[in-house]
C-alpha cells in the first residue's frame, strides 16, 4: 500500500513537473523575436504588389468553394452569401441573403441584399467554380515561424473515444503563426493567430503538424492571364467565417 502511494505521488509531482516546464517554454517561446514586417490578416498583408481587402462575414455553414464563381464571358466575380444578423429590437436571429460581384481586378461593382433567397441560374450561367488550392499546393502557404502562446493540456486518454470520426490530433500548442503565402513571383507576409500545433519543442513546421483554417481560392490556370486575384478564407471555430480578397494594389 505504501509503494502504491508513492507512485501515485510521485506521478502527481511528475504532472506538476510537466506543467511547470510547459508554461516556462510558452513563456519563452512568446517573447522571442520575430519579423515585425508579418501583419495580422485583419489588418491585411506586407507586400509589394499585393492588398488583402475584408469582404464579408458569413455563416460558416456557407462559405465553401461553390459559392465563388468566375464569369468566363464577362470575366467577373460572382459570390452568393449568407449573413446572419442578430436583431436586438425582434430579440432574434435573422439570416440574409447577399450576391457580391466583383471586376476582374477585384473591384467592387455591386452588392445586393435581400431577405428571399433568389434563383440566380443565369447569372451563373457561363460561370465557373473557384477551388480551394492549399489542399493541393503544399508550398504556397509556408509557416515561416510559430510563437507558442498557450499548451494545451489533454492527457485524456480516452479523448474522443466512442466518436464516428476518431479522436483527431491531440494538438500541443495554441498559438500566432508567420506565414508566407506565395503570389506568382511575390511572398506576401501575414500572421494568423489561434492556429493549433503538434510539434513539441520546435517551431519549424511540415503541414500536418498544424492547423491554420485557412483558404486560398484562385481562378484556373488558364485564366490566369486574365486576372490574378485571390480569395483568402479564415475559418472560424466561433463565430462566422471572414472573406477577403488579394488585389493588386
Amino acid at each position: 500500500m505504501t509503494k502504491r502511494i508513492a507512485i501515485i505521488l510521485l506521478l502527481i509531482f511528475m504532472s506538476f513537473v510537466i506543467f511547470f516546464v510547459t508554461n516556462k517554454l510558452s513563456i519563452m517561446y512568446y517573447k522571442m523575436r520575430y519579423d515585425t514586417t508579418y501583419k495580422s490578416y485583419q489588418e491585411g498583408i506586407a507586400a509589394k504588389n499585393y492588398i488583402l481587402v475584408p469582404v464579408s462575414k458569413v455563416i460558416p455553414q456557407d462559405l465553401v468553394s461553390g459559392n465563388i464563381n468566375f464569369d468566363t464571358l464577362d470575366h467577373k466575380f460572382i459570390i452568393p452569401l449568407k449573413h446572419q444578423y442578430y436583431d436586438e429590437q425582434k430579440d432574434e436571429v435573422t439570416i440574409s441573403n447577399c450576391t457580391y460581384i466583383f471586376d476582374k481586378s477585384g473591384t467592387l461593382l455591386s452588392k445586393t441584399e435581400t431577405a428571399e433567397e433568389i434563383e440566380q441560374q443565369k447569372q451563373f450561367e457561363h460561370c465557373i467554380k473557384l477551388e480551394e488550392i492549399l489542399l493541393y499546393i503544399n508550398k504556397m502557404a509556408d509557416v515561416q515561424y510559430f510563437s507558442k502562446e498557450r499548451y494545451c493540456y489533454n492527457w485524456n486518454p480516452f479523448r474522443g473515444y466512442g466518436s464516428p470520426t476518431g479522436s483527431g490530433r491531440n494538438m500541443t500548442w495554441e498559438g500566432t503563426a508567420y506565414i508566407e503565402l506565395k503570389m506568382k513571383n511575390e511572398k506576401l507576409k501575414l500572421k494568423i493567430e489561434e492556429v493549433f500545433a503538434q510539434n513539441f519543442f520546435s517551431n519549424k513546421y511540415e503541414k500536418s503538424d498544424y492547423e491554420l483554417d485557412m483558404s486560398v481560392y484562385l481562378v484556373p490556370v488558364k485564366f490566369q492571364k486574365i486576372t490574378d486575384v485571390a480569395f483568402f478564407v479564415r475559418h472560424k471555430n466561433y463565430g462566422p467565417n471572414e472573406l477577403y480578397i488579394i488585389k493588386s494594389k
